[in-house]
């Protein structure tokens, strides 16, 4: 068997990693990085769990791309709006934090608008930076105070 130079496996593992910093998503900061909504309830976890799940799927109809009891987290898919002066997209991330009698529920949103003006795009290729087509929009959603104001109704409080 023959060995592979050690410079060959240099721009092997070279060549991968940028392979894979290229093709990742944008991260988007979570928790008290961004800005949130929180309310706390005087209920059980389960209960404010269950209600929450009733609240964005049934009653606003928001999709549901992960959610995971055990760390208390919900988090939508991406909703697209096109209104009279441009589209934009959001989703929200909720977080269920269990304490004694209570739990609180902090909602999280992340609204981004197109990015097209080309000289912006022409210079971010040169930066090597990864473009999505979108950027962070500082425009609030409704549906956030929606969730806590829907969820204070559904749990009676």
């Amino acid at each position: 068997m023959e060995k592979i130079p050690c410079k060959n496996l240099f721009i092997i593992f070279f060549f991968l990693c940028c392979l894979f910093a290229g093709c990742a998503a944008p991260q988007q900061p979570i928790g008290d990085e961004l800005p949130y909504s929180a309310k706390t309830f005087q209920k059980p976890f389960d209960e404010v769990w269950d209600a929450v799940e009733k609240v964005v799927a049934d009653d606003l109809m928001i999709p549901i791309k992960e959610k995971n009891k055990e760390r208390g987290m919900i988090k939508s898919d991406w909703v697209s709006v096109i209104r009279i002066r441009g589209t934009l997209r959001w989703n929200v991330k909720i977080l269920l934090e269990p304490a004694e009698g209570s739990t609180r529920v902090k909602v999280y949103d992340w609204v981004e608008e197109p990015f097209s003006e080309k000289a912006a795009v022409e210079t971010m290729k040169k930066k090597d930076e990864i473009s999505t087509g979108w950027l962070k929009s500082k425009e609030k959603i409704p549906e956030v105070d929606e969730i806590l104001n829907s969820l204070s109704k559904e749990l009676g409080e």
